[in-house]
């Protein structure tokens, strides 16, 4: 099999030898490799390139095998928003951002609280006031 550096990257990347014939064409693409001359950075830039140009083309060459009905819905799924993988977690609305704070992650989303709030005198705080009376005034100055 005659291979090119790109088909040679591309075949050694997407293949796993099975039989006898495979391990010959494996062999092959290797020495095209080797006999490049080029180093180990320039070659892995031209197989994510090459890599990358495959998936497009199985993306469109999947796409033009759909009917005309489930490509509109493809298409209408981009505008809105629907399928978007990279999009996890909730959004912080602006016009709450003022009265929420963030409160953390939680099964990928972020959950918010209310910041400040206020503290009311329970039988603890009383407790508190009459053992240390200044420990209890930066609670409350600080709510």
């Amino acid at each position: 099999m005659d291979f090119t550096l790109e088909s040679a990257l591309l075949f050694i990347s997407k293949t796993k030898p099975k039989s006898e014939e495979d391990f010959e064409n494996r062999k092959a693409a290797q020495k095209v490799i080797r006999d490049s001359g080029l180093d180990n950075k320039e070659l892995n830039r031209i197989r994510k390139k090459v890599l990358a140009e495959d998936k497009a083309d199985k993306k469109m060459i999947r796409y033009q095998q759909m009917k005309p009905a489930q490509q509109d819905m493809v298409d209408n799924m981009g505008k809105m928003g629907i399928g978007m993988k990279k999009n996890k977690g909730g959004t912080i609305l602006k016009k709450n951002k003022e009265k929420m704070s963030y409160g953390g992650m939680s099964g990928g989303k972020k959950h918010m609280y209310v910041a400040g709030g206020n503290v009311t005198d329970n039988a603890g705080l009383r407790a508190l006031k009459k053992a240390s009376p200044e420990a209890y005034a930066n609670i409350k100055r600080n709510s």
